[in-house]
């Protein structure tokens, strides 16, 4: 996409800087795995509790603000705060620092995030990696989440106001489907 940015930096400095909006839908695709899996009982609380929430009501929103701070760090760093919600009621909530890696791919991410309504409890830090293709035009994280590790594939629209997200884990599936609605 861009010549003079490599594409850890097309990516977050100029495709994903900005506010984002959409829909994020969450669903056991095996129940028989989910049972199996040891993710202990206050992470299976929370599958239970989104399975439900997102087959009673539907889909849940999504928000997004990613800032970038191509200054900071040895090849830069962006900001991103996503909320999902229902009902103005936040059900999760994180915030992650991308730290761009100067082979002009690679991301290391540490993020801090947050289950329910209340902000002190359900709470938790956690690093982990992500890696940026070609032109920036679409990742792949590699996430400890819900007490497994999932992975989270994002493709850009040609547009670059449309990303299109796949998180999948060995029991589970979810998909987030944004729209830009204003630049950073």
């Amino acid at each position: 996409m861009s010549e003079s940015l490599a594409d850890n930096q097309t990516y977050y400095f100029t495709v994903a800087r900005g506010t984002w909006e959409g829909e994020f839908r969450f669903r056991i695709i095996s129940w028989p795995r989910f049972r199996a899996d040891r993710i202990g009982l206050r992470n299976r609380f929370l599958v239970y509790g989104m399975a439900a929430m997102q087959k009673l009501f539907g889909a849940a929103r999504i928000d997004s603000r990613i800032e970038a701070s191509p200054d900071e760090g040895s090849f830069g760093v962006a900001r991103n705060r996503v909320r999902i919600w229902k009902f103005g009621v936040t059900l999760y909530l994180l915030e992650e620092a991308y730290h761009l890696n100067e082979d002009g791919s690679n991301v290391q991410v540490r993020a801090r995030e947050r289950f329910g309504p209340i902000p002190f409890l359900l709470r938790t830090t956690k690093e982990h990696l992500a890696i940026i293709h070609t032109d920036g035009m679409s990742s792949t994280y590699y996430i400890p989440l819900l007490g497994t590790d999932w992975t989270a594939d994002y493709t850009v629209h040609a547009d670059l106001r449309h990303i299109d997200g796949r998180l999948a884990c060995e029991w589970a599936e979810a998909a987030e489907t944004i729209q830009k609605v204003k630049l950073a």
